[in-house]
């Protein structure tokens, strides 16, 4: 069977999967919803805490928790001024009585060291009290403030200096809430984990007076607890349970009675519930997903049938052109209930919150059936307003006088221009000046000049870009430049997270060619000297300048695997090479030795001249009528002295006295011949 052919069409797009909102125990508005605290983790285990001004859209005090520690609930609570004495009263009496001058508002942190921390609005410590376990939650109102923890339920005095009362409870209780029935003698609190129940208590006995049965409401733990407004139907409450995307109203009709299911708010959403916030007359549910389904608050209820709300006003905002559903921390409904809005805090990353008011009422009356909110995806920098200070850049002084002698700049020196390496556009078009010059001169000044060398704050931007978008050519381009003071000023300002990408972009392209990236060229070559040296460099200041980091990562040791591959693949012909570099070496002198011996001619023309296979002391005898010899005299170097002159006329006497000898010797034995041929002529004449 033939394999299925793919099929043209669209592509499908991954959908990534954000991460869930802060958990609402970690968050907390004030009773006048104009201020919420959240806490966010900065580095490692560490943990911040953040106060945000709603209306202003802006923090008012942030405090860090000591010792790395994490928060575990918050809440806001309302306390007497600290001191006492004649300033107390002096400052009552210029506020004035009634008007709450003598309380001020303060958040009371939990922290996983079982101890809370009492912040006021500039971020201060004001106190500190320990607690009797870790909490897992927190409640406060006009009432009483309470936290709870794994083994029992504690009272927080109300000067929020120690704990003025703990109740056991028999389960760990994950949510608690005081019930709007409550009074500063008589609690009505609720707790709940996987059941909910009702527990009276007063602060001046440890033991509660009334404590109601369990009861089951979910299958996973209950993540909020929320009271409505009293009715003539009783205490009701919503609950909010972790994975569900259902919220259950239960009702306590009289105080001392069990609750009982009376409403339930189905949202259409697919995604489960996180938070709620409640007005006198509408319910706002908010999702995971970041969407918002707002109910009507029901006035009629049904015990033995409960009803069910599934069609609620849908509120949600759009970020981007994608206009994809932002991320929203908690919502609060505007405090004048005649206003038909909300606040809801979207999560603009880097631990940032930027509050909206969203309008949910149609302006004749009534809910909008859905509304939808545009905002932005990046948040520029708006004009400089009254509440905010203008953005301040560094400037160096005109003043300060620079050394001329010293030339030698230090590898680790920044360059001084790099204010605009961190700003955006829209920082930058901001930045502009106001006044600006008109004419010949302005046109002029407005055309940037292009020439000089790259400075590390282009270079950086040009380098993130072309990592980010995976372009080789502005890559190429960005890893030409061999500077060492460049390479590690740019490598020092780009992001940390980018340096295992920009070592493995080195590593690939100390294998690739030259024409790499052109259609057809750079197939199974190498990068040359001058290439592979640049890329060198750039490997060379990533492991020096975030070579620390690189340490924590799992996958360095496969990047660098590779690079100790490579590099011993270029090694393997560096001894053959050699061996071949050293005999050009020596091939090249002796040519060189032989040229300059030849340059050194004679200095007369009748010198003799050397030929091969003959030497002076061959010597040539022919056998003829002559019978003499003769012996070829040979200059080998081509010149004459007076001892050399003298050395051949001795070799010459010797040579005729031999010749003269041999001579004579062939006469006698020529005449020796002679006669015994005479002689056999004779005999020969005789026998006849």
């Amino acid at each position: 069977m033939a394999p299925k052919q793919p099929v043209a069409g669209p592509s499908r797009q991954k959908v990534v999967a954000l991460p869930p909102p802060p958990p609402p125990a970690v968050s907390a508005f004030n009773a006048a919803r104009t201020r919420f605290a959240l806490s966010l983790p900065i580095l490692g285990s560490a943990e911040r805490v953040q106060i945000w001004d709603t209306a202003a859209d802006r923090v008012i005090a942030e405090w860090e928790v000591e010792g790395a520690a994490g928060v575990s609930a918050l809440c806001f609570a309302t306390v007497p001024l600290s001191g006492s004495g004649a300033g107390k009263k002096k400052r009552r009496k210029q506020r004035g009585p009634g008007n709450g001058g003598d309380d001020e508002e303060v958040v009371l942190v939990a922290t996983d060291k079982a101890d809370v921390a009492v912040l006021n609005l500039k971020g201060e410590i004001v106190r500190k009290f320990p607690l009797p376990g870790k909490a897992t939650a927190a409640w406060s109102d006009d009432v009483g403030t309470i936290f709870a923890t794994a083994a029992a339920v504690v009272l927080v005095s109300p000067d929020a200096l120690a704990i003025s009362q703990t109740w056991p409870v028999a389960t760990p209780p994950t949510a608690v809430a005081l019930l709007p029935t409550s009074t500063s003698d008589d609690l009505h609190i609720l707790v709940g984990s996987s059941a909910v129940s009702v527990l009276h208590a007063s602060p001046a006995s440890p033991t509660p007076s009334y404590t109601s049965s369990p009861l089951p409401v979910s299958t996973t733990s209950v993540t909020s607890l929320h009271p409505l407004p009293q009715t003539q139907h009783g205490a009701s409450f919503l609950v909010v349970s972790a994975d569900d995307r259902t919220v259950s109203q239960y009702t306590i009709a009289t105080p001392g009675t069990a609750p009982k299911l009376s409403y339930r708010y189905a949202s259409p959403t697919l995604s489960p519930a996180h938070s709620i916030a409640s007005s006198t007359t509408l319910a706002g549910v908010l999702h995971a997903s970041g969407e918002i389904s707002l109910f009507a608050l029901p006035s009629d209820l049904d015990y033995a049938r409960p009803k069910s709300d599934s069609k609620p006003s849908t509120l949600k905002l759009v970020e981007g052109k994608d206009e994809k559903v932002a991320r929203l921390a908690r919502i609060a409904f505007v405090a004048d209930d005649d206003a038909g809005a909300l606040w809801a805090g979207r999560m603009a990353g880097g631990g940032r919150v930027r509050w909206h008011r969203a309008s949910y009422e149609l302006p004749e009356g009534g809910l909008r059936a859905s509304t939808v909110v545009k905002v932005d995806a990046q948040d520029l920098v708006a004009a400089t307003s009254a509440a905010q200070a203008p953005l301040q850049r560094y400037v160096a002084p005109a003043a300060v006088a620079v050394d001329d002698a010293s030339d030698d700049e230090s590898p680790a020196a920044l360059p001084t221009e790099v204010d605009l390496a961190d700003l955006s556009l829209g920082e930058r078009l901001l930045a502009l000046p106001t006044a600006q010059p008109s004419g010949p001169a302005a046109a002029a000044a407005a055309v940037p000049a292009l020439e000089g060398p790259a400075t590390a704050a282009s270079l950086t931007r040009l380098l993130v870009q072309a990592l980010h978008t995976s372009d080789p050519a502005l890559l190429t381009l960005c890893l030409s430049h061999r500077d060492p003071t460049l390479i590690r000023n740019t490598v020092r300002k780009m992001p940390a997270q980018l340096a295992l990408p920009l070592l493995r972009a080195c590593v690939e392209r100390l294998g690739q060619g030259k024409g790499v990236n052109r259609r057809g060229g750079g197939a199974g070559s190498v990068q040359n000297e001058q290439q592979g040296r640049g890329t060198v460099e750039w490997v060379k200041g990533v492991l020096i300048e975030r070579g620390a980091l690189l340490m924590t990562m799992p996958s360095l040791p496969a990047q660098l695997a590779a690079l100790s591959r490579l590099l011993a693949t270029r090694m393997e012909l560096h001894q053959p090479l050699l061996a071949l570099s050293g005999r050009l070496d020596l091939a090249l002198a002796q040519i060189a030795a032989r040229r300059a011996a030849a340059s050194k001619g004679p200095e007369d023309e009748g010198a003799a001249r050397y030929v091969e296979g003959e030497s002076d002391d061959e010597v040539e005898v022919e056998h003829g009528d002559e019978g003499e010899g003769e012996v070829e005299d040979v200059d080998m170097m081509g010149g004459d002295s007076e001892d050399e002159d003298e050395d051949d006329e001795d070799s010459e006497d010797d040579d005729e006295d031999e010749d003269d000898g041999a001579l004579d010797s062939d006469d006698d034995e020529l005449l020796d011949v002679d006669a015994e041929e005479s002689s056999d002529e004779e005999s020969d004449e005789d026998s006849e």
